[in-house]
């Protein structure tokens, strides 16, 4: 479900993001290691997560069982569950061991002048924000904000790119969560 691309300003993505065009300098593609979502059965919510690389394996699965809607699932490669969202007017996401139970609203907190979304993980927080054509993560810890993560559509996929400094801080399974989470078509406010 590739976002609009054209010269005019795109909408927000399904209200998880405002469309922003901005000079902000985005790392090299060299500095990320990619990961795909793909295989929509029919959209991102029932889909595999690839990658990384040439030798690509199924990361993640996400899964939205057609008997209870309301619900996705998030889970490894080893099956295990890292992330539940119940979707609703007031929807409610937690990643077991990492991020409790608690409303996708407080956990992606829109900024005042609707720009960004805030979250914390491990109390560390981080900022996503639309730069060019990809929702990009930074990292706000330290003083200085860097992009350490970026999201994209593609053709027949959507793009997860980490650096390493995110795959240290262990942000792979909260990026594609938020990735999906923001591409779902779900308001998330």
């Amino acid at each position: 479900m590739p976002w609009n691309f054209s010269d005019a300003p795109a909408p927000s993505v399904f209200g998880a993001l405002p469309t922003v065009t901005t000079g902000c300098r985005l790392p090299p593609s060299s500095d990320f290691v990619v990961y795909h979502i793909t295989s929509f059965n029919p959209n991102v919510m029932n889909s595999s997560v690839v990658g990384p690389g040439s030798q690509s394996h199924t990361a993640f699965r996400i899964i939205t069982d057609p008997l209870q809607p309301q619900r996705t699932i998030w889970r490894d490669s080893h099956r295990r569950t890292v992330a539940i969202v119940d979707w609703s007017a007031r929807s409610v996401v937690e990643m077991p061991g990492l991020i409790p139970r608690q409303s996708v609203r407080s956990w992606l907190r829109l900024s005042s002048d609707r720009t960004s979304r805030h979250m914390e993980v491990r109390g560390v927080h981080y900022v996503w924000a639309p730069v060019d054509h990809f929702i990009c993560l930074y990292d706000m810890h330290g003083g200085a904000s860097r992009i350490i993560a970026r999201v994209s559509s593609l053709s027949s996929s959507v793009g997860v790119e980490l650096t390493q400094r995110a795959l240290q801080y262990g942000l792979l399974d909260v990026c594609i969560l938020c990735a999906s989470i923001f591409l779902s078509g779900q308001n998330i406010d």
